[in-house]
């Protein structure tokens, strides 16, 4: 199953699904470094969210990204995340997902600039 992109921009639902049934590393293989960015700030929004909204502790959020790069195959880009790029589009990502972390808020203040922000990748 595919990460769903809309208009480039990696949705949080999507997300879920990467998450729910890890997908084959050769579909990534091919895909750019941006591409592979993109999924990475998804992933870790998501780990992010479940850690603020559902009790997730910080350790169990670190190996749903640690799983999802090692599932994914995305190793080529995971050091990009400790990157000031990276914290920035991934908080302000967290912040524009809804309480369920299973998509975004599209309300929330941080909708527009969270998408301008991963867009900008």
């Amino acid at each position: 199953m595919a990460i769903r992109r809309c208009q480039g921009l990696l949705s949080a639902a999507g997300l879920s699904l990467t998450l729910a049934a890890p997908l084959p590393s050769a579909i990534f293989a091919g895909e750019s470094p941006q591409e592979i960015r993109k999924a990475l700030v998804g992933l870790a929004a998501y780990a992010g969210c479940k850690e603020r909204h559902a009790g997730y502790s910080a350790e169990r959020a670190q190996r749903i990204i640690s799983s999802g790069i090692a599932n994914n195959g995305w190793q080529s880009q995971a050091d990009w995340l400790r990157s000031p790029q990276a914290l920035r589009v991934v908080a302000l990502t967290t912040d524009a997902m809804n309480k369920s972390c299973d998509d975004f808020d599209q309300n929330s203040k941080d909708f527009v600039p969270a998408m301008q922000a991963i867009d900008a990748l």
